[in-house]
């Protein structure tokens, strides 16, 4: 139902008509004087007391709400600091794991090393490194001799190309001389060319000469034409041999083809022959290795030369793995199918993960041995629930026990059960937890008889003697001390590659079962059957000898094939060569044709130029006749430029020989120059290998003592590792808790914010209550002071000119001509119509002056909600705006409107004029006894919020 509010004014109109109705009641059954009773001014004043305290205990509730939204917000706030400063330590935490998983494979690394090279650290190696370096000794003696030979040669080199650039320079002053010669004859030979100029001794000189020229040129030609003609005549009598011959190979190519294909078909049918054998092996042994351990557990279970209790112990747990109802204790694993994946690489139940479990048993026994105890006998049943344990890890989104986790996975089997998961032996895991006893010893070392290791062998009674002393220490021991149980009865391990959380892979589990008859084996045996079963379904060895077979085949096919491909080639070459040899004698037979041709050609071009060179050496006669002293002048200048020529040659032939010397000589120092680097290189290499080998000696030498500290360097990284995994699960566990506190906390700032909107709403109705009494109250003293004459006269709502300054609370020093000041206002008709003058009359008529005189009445700001309420994500709340309730008479009607969400109302803003203080303990002498509530009642308006009527 929606709360209802009253305003001033609603409330000055319904004291109004209570009044109106009252004063007609009086005038009829009054004479003359009215007297107002006691008790009834005692009930007005009663009312407004009463509403008084309703709005102090609204008010203190409000007070309280507020509060308990303060301390709510404050615990909110603290545990949210608290969860984010646990997300930054958890992060913290995880880096500091993966830079200490880092640090234990570096250290793993130097301890590999350091067990290499102690390994070398022999005596013999050590001799024989000291022998190095003696001999290592003797090579550098005798590389520093070859550096001081080489720097000897480097200087040999460098006088010799001294002494060169010295005859360099002489001969090429003799050029230089010689050149002024040349050119002195030179300028003789011209200045006696110009002499000899137009007689025509030139030109018949050239002509000779040009004839002389072609007559060479042609005598050349024929000659390497014949010769041209005898080798294409011989290539041609060759290349036809070569025909022969060619022809004689192709032939028999092509019956080598022919034979190497019908080798292909025999070799064909030997591969499919080889492929077959193997696949009829291949596939029984494939639908095995398939079905992993439910194969393994069935071979067993199925072998009638095994003892009853192994083949129901096998039939038992092959039922486990493959999902069966009731396999065991009368459970069905309603998650089994789901979980398990048979034989495949990653799941627990692959033939691989058995065989790498073995080796957790051969390691966990180590451990037993040190303290004295027995090895506990192996059971396929607590193998087959390992395995399920193991694939489980997988399956859930929960690191967790399957037994735990019943209520959400459903049921699971009554065992031991220890699980691990991350790339580490789970048995070392699960030992790793002594170091928490080991701490504990270190700060109290009177708890050390307690270790577990003070008897020897444990005994099973001493053992729960020290497990009940740990039970109440702040120790996580529960899987080291199932390691070491002394009476552990029948066991089984198996673990998965599977990816089990971000930073966990591979989840391994051991589960201890009691037998009741005994039912397992020892390990020895248990090993037997697995190796035993490996080895047969595999039969690696005929496999592997029918897959050399295919192999074999296979090759001689692929070497048939390519026998084929060959001789096809080689008939294809011997065509293809055939074609070109055609080509050829083709291209032979033309050029012997053309040659011919030319010969004939050059012969008679040979007979025309002879006859036209006797032509022009006469005419060179007749010129030179002619010509006489300067022909002959010019003859000498030449025969003295020719001599200057050759002087200048056998000059320039000197330098050049000179230069060759000082290239020679340069080159000799070059090569002296990188012959000494490359010595002082072999002596500096030399030198290096004595300094390796020295260094190696004394790694030798102290290999012992750096393999200690390597091993010593990878336990300290190892334990810091673990505990900075412990840290990064005790970090979670945390934060785990403190999300919940959280959660909580936020919850109660929502449940503080809906109890303070309660409140303050509740105050809001009192405090309309409070004035609505207030003002019945107020108008009844005010009627005490009318004159008791005028009953029927006096007017209900007080006159506009009333002082705003005239406090209520002193009624009787109101003037007592006030009613008569207007007597045009005072009603003539019933008081029932006058209500509708009231609500804008009398809010102007109160005082304003004294609200110092209810501090807690009327309050001029509601309570709101701060911004510090908000919650994270939440919008802030608009405040709840409060109803108004205008009322209105019309023809002796009441009537009552209900608009929502006026503002103009709101108790949260100051309001002037219509602000009522309270009158402290004035009493009214008013004939009505009726309260607020009682006249709203009797209208039918009462509203009924959560907690209360009004």
């Amino acid at each position: 139902m929606k709360k209802l509010r009253y305003t001033s004014v609603a409330v000055a109109t319904l004291a109004a008509a209570t009044l109106a109705s009252a004063n007609n009641k009086v005038s009829a059954d009054a004479t003359n004087n009215t007297v107002i009773t006691e008790s009834a001014s005692q009930t007005v004043q009663d009312a407004v007391s009463d509403a008084q305290n309703a709005v102090n205990s609204a008010q203190s509730n409000v007070n309280s709400k507020e509060q308990a939204l303060s301390d709510a917000q404050e615990k909110a706030q603290t545990a949210n600091n608290a969860y984010t400063t646990q997300q930054s330590k958890l992060t913290d935490s995880q880096k500091n794991l993966a830079n200490k998983q880092d640090a234990v494979k570096q250290a793993q690394n130097n301890l590999d090393n350091a067990e290499k090279l102690a390994q070398q650290a022999t005596p013999e190696n050590i001799k024989q490194t000291q022998k190095n370096i003696s001999d290592q000794q003797k090579v550098i003696q005798n590389a520093q001799g070859n550096v001081n030979d080489a720097n000897t040669e480097l200087n040999r080199a460098q006088d010799q190309l001294n002494n060169a650039k010295q005859k360099q320079a002489n001969a090429q002053k003799l050029v230089n001389d010689k050149n002024l010669a040349k050119q002195d004859a030179d300028n003789n030979v011209s200045k006696a060319e110009d002499d000899v100029k137009n007689s025509g001794l030139n030109e018949a000189e050239q002509n000779v000469q040009k004839v002389q020229t072609t007559l060479d040129n042609i005598k050349k030609t024929n000659s390497s034409n014949e010769s041209v003609l005898k080798q294409n005549q011989i290539a041609l009598a060759d290349n036809n041999k070569k025909i022969a011959d060619l022809n004689n190979k192709i032939d028999t190519a092509k019956k080598n083809v022919a034979d190497a294909q019908n080798n292909v078909k025999d070799k064909q049918q030997a591969l499919a022959t080889a492929q077959k054998a193997l696949s009829d092996l291949q596939n029984p042994v494939a639908q095995d290795e398939t079905s992993g351990a439910a194969g393994f557990f069935k071979s067993i279970a199925d072998n009638k030369d095994n003892s009853e209790s192994l083949r129901e112990d096998a039939q038992t747990a092959y039922n486990i793995v493959t999902g069966q109802p009731n396999a065991y204790q009368n459970i069905t694993v309603e998650w089994a199918k789901k979980a398990v994946d048979l034989g495949q690489e990653k799941d627990s139940t692959s033939l691989n993960n058995i065989e790498k479990a073995l080796g957790y048993y051969q390691h966990w026994m180590t451990y037993r041995d040190k303290y004295g105890l027995s090895h506990p006998s192996i059971s396929l049943t607590a193998v087959a629930i390992a395995m399920l344990s193991s694939d489980f890890q997988h399956y859930s989104d929960e690191f967790n026990h399957p037994i735990l986790l019943t209520a959400k996975y459903g049921p699971f089997y009554e065992d031991e059960e220890d699980i691990s998961a991350g790339d580490v032996n789970p048995i070392d895991n699960w030992m790793s937890e002594k170091a928490d006893i080991d701490n504990y010893i270190k700060d109290h070392p009177d708890a050390a008889t307690y270790s577990f290791e003070s008897n020897y062998p444990l005994t099973q009674d001493e053992w729960e003697k020290d497990v009940d002393f740990w039970n109440d220490k702040p120790v996580y021991i529960g899987h080291y001390t199932s390691m070491i149980k002394p009476d552990a009865n029948y066991v089984g391990l198996a673990g998965n590659e599977y990816e089990i959380q971000p930073l966990m892979n591979n989840a391994d589990s051991m589960d201890e079962i009691i037998f009741n008859p005994v039912n397992g084996m020892d390990f020895d045996s248990y090993q037997d059957l697995v190796h035993s079963y490996l080895q047969n379904f595999k039969q690696e060895d005929k496999i592997k000898t029918l897959n050399a077979n295919v192999v074999t085949a296979n090759q001689n096919l692929i070497n048939a094939q390519n026998a084929v491909k060959s001789a096809q080639n080689n008939v294809q070459s011997l065509q293809a060569n055939l074609a070109e040899l055609n080509n050829g004698s083709t291209k032979i037979n033309k050029a012997i044709s053309d040659t011919q041709a030319a010969l004939a050609k050059g012969q008679e071009n040979l007979e025309f130029e002879q006859k036209q060179l006797d032509q022009a050496n006469q005419t060179l006669a007749d010129v030179q006749a002619k010509v006489g002293t300067k022909a002959k002048a010019l003859d000498d200048a030449k025969a003295a430029q020719s001599k200057a020529v050759e002087a200048l040659s056998q000059v320039q032939k000197a330098l050049d020989e000179t230069n060759d010397e000082v290239k020679a000589a340069q080159s000799n120092v070059e090569t002296a120059q990188n012959n000494l680097n490359t010595k002082n290189n072999d002596l500096k290499n030399a030198q290096n290998k004595l300094t390796a080998l020295n260094q190696t000696l004394s790694n030798l030498e102290n290999s012992k003592a750096n393999l200690e500290k390597a091993q010593k360097a990878l336990d300290n990284v190892n334990d810091e590792a673990l505990q900075a995994n412990k840290d990064v699960i005790t970090q979670q566990s945390i934060l785990s808790s403190l999300k919940k506190n959280k959660e909580k906390a936020d919850a109660q700032v929502i449940t503080a914010i809906e109890e303070l909107k309660q409140a303050q709403s509740d105050l809001t109705v009192a405090q309309g209550r409070l004035v609505a009494e207030q003002k019945i109250a107020e108008q009844e003293a005010q009627k005490d002071n009318q004159p008791t004459s005028q009953p029927s006269e006096q007017p209900t709502a007080q006159p506009t000119e009333q002082p705003t300054s005239q406090p209520t609370a002193q009624p009787t020093e109101q003037p007592t001509s006030q009613p008569t000041a207007q007597p045009s206002e005072q009603p003539t008709e019933q008081p029932t119509s006058q209500p509708t003058a009231q609500p804008t009359e009398q809010p102007t008529s109160q005082p304003t002056a004294q609200p110092s005189e209810q501090p807690t009445a009327q309050p001029t700001e509601q309570p709101a909600i701060e911004s510090n309420t908000q919650l994270p994500g939440e919008q802030k709340n608009e405040e709840p705006q409060p109803m108004t309730t205008q009322v209105t008479t019309k023809n002796g009607e009441t009537s009552i409107v209900e608009p929502t969400n006026s503002s103009s109302t709101q108790p949260t803003t100051k309001q002037d004029a219509q602000q009522l203080p309270q009158t402290g303990n004035q009493k009214s002498s008013s004939l009505i006894g009726l309260g607020f509530a009682s006249f709203l009642s009797a209208l039918g308006l009462t509203k009924v919020n959560k907690k209360r009527k009004d």
